[in-house]
C-alpha cells in the first residue's frame, strides 16, 4: 500500500499535466493543428537518371486559421519508382515551408514521391526519370552552367572514333540569332556541338568546334542561326573523359568578318561588307577579299545560295570542309546575263561539313553584299537530336585542313 500511495500522486500529475497541455498548448507538435496544404513547387520535374532534380520538393502547411504553421514534422517518402530524398522528414521552416531533394536512380521511368503533414491529405509529386541521351536542360543564351560530364551522363559510342559522354542544354532562338558559346575545363579535353535548324524537320547538326586555338583545349562555337530550337552538345574531345567544366554563351552581332570561322544554318539573311581585314585569298590561295561560313549538309540535300551587291561584281565558292584547299564543288560569278549577282544551286552528294566563301570576282574589289540561304531543302526529315556524327570541326581559323578526333 505504501508503494500504491507514492505513485498515485504522481498518475494523478501527469493526468493533469496532459489535461492542461491539452488545453493550453499542443505537446505533439504543431502538425497536430494542421488544416491544409498550398503552394507546392517542384510537381512534374524530369531529369535524367542519376541526377539531382534542380527544383527541390516543398509545400506550405497552414492552420485553421490560414496561418503558416512553423516546426510542423513531415514526413517524405519515395511511393514509386527509383529515387533517393535528401531527407525522409523535416520541419516547417518561418513561412511554414517544408522541403526535401530528390536524386533520382538509374531507372527510366516514373518516380511519385509524397509528403505527409498529420492528419492532412498527402501531397503527391509525380516526377521521371528520363534517358540522359533525350533529355536537354532548359538553356537561355546569355548564362552560365558549372556542371560535369559523369558516367551517368549520355554515353555515345561513334564508330571508327570512340565513345564519349554528353550533356545537352536547349534554348530557342524567336528570331535570327548571332550567338557565340565556350566550354571550358581544367580537367579534359573540351569538345562542344551546336545541334538544331529552323523547323523540327532540319533538326540537325550546326556546328563544332574541339580547340580555341593551337594552345588551347577549351572550345567556342559561333553561329549566326535561323529562327527555331536549338542543343549545346557539351562533351569531350577524349575517349569516356569525365570532369568539371564551365559553359557560357552570349549574343553576337549577326555579321561576317575577319575571316573567322563562323557557322550558319538555313534560312539565314546577311546584310555585310567585304573588307580588307577580311580573308585576304579564298582556300586556294587565290588573291581576293571575302567572308566565309561553315554549313553542314546531308546527303540529296539542295543548297540554294545568293549574293547581292551594287558596288562589287560578286562571287560565291562553295568548298567541302573536309578539304579546303581542293577546288570548290561550285562557283558562280553572274547569277543571269546583265547581272553581276551570284547564285548558286548545290545537290549534296554526301554528307559533310561546307564552307561558303563569299567575295567578288575582281580580286581588289570590296563592298556591301547581302547573303541569303534559302530554307528549303528536299532531304528527309532528320531525328529529333541526330547521333552525332563527329564530322571534323573547323580549325581556329579557315585555311587549314581539318583534322580527326585523335
Amino acid at each position: 500500500m505504501k508503494t500504491v500511495a507514492r505513485w498515485v500522486p504522481v498518475a494523478l500529475a501527469s493526468v493533469m499535466g496532459g489535461a492542461l497541455a491539452c488545453g493550453g498548448g499542443d505537446s505533439t507538435g504543431p502538425e497536430v493543428r494542421a488544416r491544409r496544404t498550398t503552394a507546392v513547387v517542384g510537381d512534374s520535374q524530369s531529369a535524367p537518371t542519376g541526377t539531382v532534380l534542380p527544383i527541390p520538393l516543398s509545400f506550405v502547411v497552414l492552420d485553421a486559421s490560414d496561418v503558416p504553421l512553423v516546426g510542423a514534422a513531415v514526413n517524405w517518402k519515395v511511393v514509386s519508382g527509383s529515387a533517393t530524398l535528401s531527407a525522409s522528414s523535416t520541419k516547417t521552416d518561418v513561412n511554414g515551408t517544408a522541403r526535401t531533394t530528390v536524386t533520382l536512380g538509374n531507372t527510366i521511368g516514373p518516380v511519385v514521391v509524397r509528403g505527409t503533414v498529420g492528419t492532412v491529405a498527402p501531397v503527391t509529386f509525380n516526377l521521371a526519370a528520363v534517358d540522359p541521351c533525350s533529355y536537354a536542360a532548359p538553356y537561355t543564351i546569355g548564362s552560365t552552367v558549372n556542371a560535369a560530364l559523369t558516367t551517368g551522363d549520355c554515353h555515345v559510342t561513334i564508330t571508327g572514333v570512340g565513345s564519349f559522354y554528353y550533356d545537352y542544354y536547349a534554348f530557342t532562338a524567336g528570331s535570327q540569332q548571332g550567338l557565340t558559346a565556350t566550354m571550358t575545363s581544367t580537367t579534359f579535353d573540351t569538345y562542344l556541338e551546336l545541334f538544331g535548324g529552323p523547323d523540327t524537320a532540319n533538326f540537325d547538326l550546326v556546328g563544332a568546334n574541339n580547340d580555341i586555338s593551337g594552345t588551347s583545349t577549351n572550345s567556342f562555337v559561333q553561329a549566326i542561326v535561323a529562327p527555331g530550337v536549338y542543343e549545346l552538345g557539351a562533351n569531350s574531345n577524349r575517349t569516356d573523359a569525365t570532369g568539371s567544366y564551365t559553359l557560357t554563351s552570349a549574343v553576337r552581332p549577326q555579321t561576317i568578318s575577319g575571316c573567322q570561322v563562323l557557322w550558319v544554318t538555313r534560312g539565314i539573311a546577311v546584310s555585310d561588307s567585304v573588307t580588307t581585314t577580311d580573308c585576304a585569298t579564298d582556300f586556294q590561295g587565290n588573291a581576293g577579299y571575302g567572308d566565309a561560313v561553315g554549313i553542314f549538309l546531308r546527303t540529296g540535300s539542295v543548297i540554294k545560295i545568293s549574293e547581292h551587291s551594287t558596288v562589287m561584281n560578286a562571287q560565291l565558292k562553295l568548298y567541302r570542309g573536309d578539304s579546303l584547299t581542293a577546288p570548290p564543288v561550285a562557283i558562280n560569278d553572274d547569277s543571269a546575263a546583265g547581272t553581276t549577282d551570284a547564285f548558286i544551286s548545290y545537290t549534296v552528294p554526301n554528307t559533310n561539313t561546307f564552307v561558303i566563301f563569299i567575295g567578288s570576282s575582281v580580286p581588289t574589289q570590296t563592298g556591301a553584299y547581302a547573303l541569303s540561304i534559302s530554307s528549303s531543302t528536299t532531304a528527309a526529315a532528320s531525328k529529333a537530336r541526330p547521333e552525332p556524327l563527329r564530322f571534323p570541326p573547323m580549325p581556329s581559323h579557315w585555311p587549314l585542313p581539318v583534322a580527326r578526333r585523335n
